[in-house]
């Protein structure tokens, strides 16, 4: 496994991962209707669109993207996906530590994200603690997230 920036090519696989863990990974803890909405937003226009305001990652195994995270020109990371079959394999923990080292390289102090019920342990595990709960818009539903947030101090060379 190698992780490597984003290049453009890299968008459309982006976009399929993130739909399949949405659909296979988020669907135990949101009903049906908010994951077809959620899922039916990403693409990879979506990604190219967006590339020039942030940072991001991919893991990548024999060509195929296996997860993927970035982080805007803020204190925000703006999401981490793994794919259904490599959660639980520490990918999910390098790519977080990748964009961390990068935000406390930005000046960030204290690191944001909002999560999502089914990543909030994952984040906590990372020592993350949740600010408030609330809930975000995703097209015409609502999305019930977690506003996290952790201190930098810590977070690779001081």
């Amino acid at each position: 496994m190698k992780i490597r920036l984003v290049q453009d090519k890299d968008c459309a696989g982006m976009a399929r991962l993130q739909r399949a863990t949405i659909r296979h990974v988020n669907s135990k803890d949101y009903s049906e209707d908010l994951i077809k909405v959620w899922a039916g937003r990403t693409n990879a226009k979506r990604f190219r669109d967006s590339a020039y305001k942030c940072k991001r990652w991919i893991a990548v195994e024999k060509d195929r993207i296996i997860g993927f995270v970035e982080h805007g020109d803020d204190d925000e990371l703006w999401g981490l996906y793994v794919h259904k079959n490599y959660v639980g394999k520490g990918i999910g923990s390098r790519l977080l530590n990748i964009a961390e080292k990068s935000l406390k390289s930005q000046g960030v102090k204290i690191i944001k994200i909002k999560s999502t019920i089914t990543a909030r342990k994952f984040y906590e595990k990372h020592g993350y603690k949740v600010v408030r709960k609330t809930l975000h818009p995703v097209e015409n539903k609502k999305l019930r997230i977690f506003i996290m947030a952790k201190f930098t101090k810590g977070i690779g060379p001081e």
